[in-house]
């Protein structure tokens, strides 16, 4: 746990006429109100201190573990409750793009929800989503999230209607496409969003084709990294000159062209799991993947590995025995043994293939994720280069390997996702217009104690690179992981955030902010006061 607050009230509406109750009583006597959802998040987004949390969903959903959502594949849906703020529908509308649909979600709707009636519908899908399937809409909408190919933006960046309760307990909506840069991820500060309307297409299918390949070859190393600064764990002695050339223009396909590029390494695995496909508009010989068989397994496996981390008199044995590396090498087995690896494609529905994973919310983990700008070839602007993101992949496994010996801090997997840029303003991936590299470094929860020192030394690494003409690149972090608390160049990363990184975007969200709030009757003055928490008056707010 990196948050903690204690809120006054805790309400839990079923309805939007609730919402605005709330909202009314918290202007009647002064208090604000923030949302929280599955809380899958680590950085300080949430409430303050002794006054009002709607929760989106039941407190024993939200907070139980294990969680069951995942399971929800294999139960029936007469189970699940549903109210007004978890309606999905197709509403009229003109679609950006001919062809599409235009899908009216409410916040409180799962991600297991939305897959489920994406499945059952078989006409229209969200193109891109994070993989957890226990994260509600407003959730994984509010703090910019995002899914994996260069030709995806963000969650955001599909919003083409956003539905609130404003700081009066009025119900708004803002539809314009200019404001909805701000509104569209603005992070709870413009109110209580009831509903969200995304741009679908056509639903297409996966062909999946995961693979496991040596560490080397999947991400080959930047070309001046020498081989002896490779861990001898990880050395392929017949390692020939035209293969590694194979090995970094397949991964610089996989990476520029992939519909979905991921890649998956697992401390002191010799292996890294690729997770690379395209889709088709074929639906033949469409499979269900994962089964319920599989989702079982996999939500039997995610809590096994909680109970294990919270296993006390474990904890001690490895620590006495010094058998951090022992232990934290046979994770990684387990986990590379759970992942599918197919000699064929497997084709399946585009949403099973964006959550392909299940239960991880079963694992209380430490998550430091970094978005960093795409740079252009040198021999063609127009296209990518991948020096920096190979670099960036290799010095998280050398400052990993680094660490075996001091407590392991590193014990869940380095991944690395390539999508492209967004318009949103606050998106860390706002102007990459060559696209972004998302990578992240995860731990367990157990090793919380050995992870921010850790985590500051990686991070460290991966915004101290710079263009060609020696400036450094505007890498920033993503807003849901963890960035409070973590010191860059002896400072708070917030204080490089507020200062450097967001300078500009944040006078332009704002300014947009204010607009919306000219039309619809408040100011950031009644936002300060009614929706947003410490950081954020710190953030945006100082000078109001």
């Amino acid at each position: 746990m990196v948050v903690d607050y204690i809120p006054h009230y805790t309400c839990i509406p079923s309805s939007v006429a609730g919402v605005q109750h709330i909202v009314r009583f918290a202007r009647d006597h002064d208090m604000s109100v923030r949302c929280a959802g599955f809380r899958h998040s680590w950085a300080p987004i949430f409430g303050r201190q002794g006054q009002i949390t709607i929760s989106l969903l039941s407190l024993a959903e939200a907070t139980r573990i294990p969680n069951f959502t995942a399971m929800a594949k294999a139960l029936p849906e007469w189970l699940f409750r549903k109210t007004e703020l978890q309606t999905l529908e197709v509403v009229s509308g003109t679609p950006r793009v001919k062809g599409n649909v235009l899908v009216r979600i409410g916040a409180s709707a799962t991600n297991e929800q939305l897959r489920r009636w994406c499945i059952e519908n078989k006409k229209y899908s969200y193109p891109l989503n994070v993989i957890m399937v226990e994260m509600t809409v407003g959730g994984t909408n509010a703090p910019i999230c995002h899914g994996a190919g260069r030709r995806h933006q963000t969650l955001s960046d599909l919003v083409r209607k956003v539905e609130y309760v404003d700081c009066n307990g009025k119900l708004q909506a803002v539809d314009d496409s200019r404001l909805l840069r701000a509104a569209a991820g603005c992070f709870g500060l413009m109110g209580v969003v009831t509903h969200l309307t995304l741009e679908f297409e056509p639903m297409s299918y996966a062909l999946m084709k995961p693979e496991k390949i040596p560490v080397l070859r999947a991400v080959p190393p930047p070309d001046d990294m020498a081989m002896d600064k490779i861990p001898p764990a990880l050395r392929l002695p017949n390692w020939a000159p035209e293969q590694r050339a194979a090995d970094i223009k397949r991964f610089e396909e996989l990476a520029t062209n992939g519909f979905y590029s991921e890649w998956f390494w697992f401390p002191y695995s010799d292996l890294c799991w690729v997770n690379c496909w395209d889709a088709t508009a074929d639906p033949s010989r469409t499979e269900d993947y994962p089964s319920n068989a599989q989702t079982f397994f996999m939500f039997i496996s995610q809590f096994t590995m909680n109970v294990l981390q919270n296993a006390k008199i474990l904890n001690e044995l490895v620590e006495k025995l010094h058998m951090d590396e022992a232990a934290v090498t046979l994770i990684s087995k387990a986990a590379m043994f759970t992942l599918p690896a197919w000699d064929e494609p497997v084709k399946t529905y585009l949403p099973d293939a964006l959550h392909f994973q299940r239960g991880i919310q079963n694992v209380r983990v430490l998550d430091v994720e970094v978005e960093i700008p795409l740079q252009p070839s040198e021999t063609d602007p127009s296209k990518p280069d991948y020096a920096v993101v190979r670099r960036a992949w290799w010095d998280a496994i050398l400052t990993c390997y680094a660490h075996s010996s001091k407590g392991c801090p590193q014990r869940m997997p380095l991944e690395m996702r390539i999508m492209g840029g967004s318009d949103i303003v606050m998106a860390p991936q706002k102007g990459n217009k060559l696209g972004t590299c998302a990578i992240e470094v995860l731990t367990l929860e157990a090793a919380k104690n050995f992870w921010v020192p850790y985590a500051e030394e990686v991070v460290g690494k991966w915004l101290s690179y710079c263009d060609r003409g020696g400036k450094k690149i505007n890498t920033r972090p993503h807003w849901a992981k963890q960035w409070d608390g973590i010191n860059v160049d002896g400072k708070p990363w917030v204080e490089k955030m507020k200062g450097e990184d967001y300078r500009l975007e944040k006078e332009e969200f704002k300014e947009l902010l204010a607009e919306i709030g000219r039309k619809h009757g408040w100011s950031l003055k009644d936002l300060k006061r009614r929706f947003s928490n410490d950081f954020f008056d710190a953030f945006y707010f100082d000078n109001i």
